[in-house]
C-alpha cells in the first residue's frame, strides 16, 4: 500500500450526460477508429482487406477495429493447447521488482 505522501490518481467518474462526439471533435488529435463488422469483412478480397490495412493501419498508424471477430474463430484457436504446440511451454517470468524502487 502506498504511503499517504506517495502522489495518487484520483478517481473521477465519467458524467451520464458525457458527449464522446463533442469531445472527438474538439480535441484536434482525437478521431474514432474505423470499425468493420465481420459481414463487411467477408465481403472484401484478400487484397482489397490488405490494402484497407496498409491504408488505415500501416500509412496512417491508427487502429482498425474488426467487429465480432472472436466467434469467427474456431474456438481450439490460442487455446492453451493451441498456444504451447505452436509457440512452446517455456515460461517467460516478469521482474517483480520496480526499478525505481531503491531498498
Amino acid at each position: 500500500m502506498p504511503s499517504q505522501t506517495h502522489p495518487q490518481a484520483q478517481f473521477v467518474p465519467i458524467s451520464p450526460d458525457f458527449d464522446l462526439d463533442a469531445l472527438v471533435q474538439e480535441i484536434h488529435n482525437f478521431d474514432f477508429v474505423t470499425r468493420l463488422s465481420t459481414d463487411k469483412l467477408r465481403e472484401h478480397s484478400i487484397q482489397s482487406f490488405e490494402a484497407l490495412v496498409e491504408a488505415i493501419v500501416i500509412e496512417n498508424g491508427k487502429p482498425l477495429v474488426v467487429e465480432d471477430w472472436g466467434s469467427s474463430l474456431p474456438p481450439w484457436l490460442f487455446s492453451r493447447d493451441w498456444l504451447e504446440q505452436n509457440l512452446g511451454k517455456e515460461r517467460e517470468s516478469s521482474c517483480t521488482r520496480r526499478p525505481w524502487v531503491i531498498s
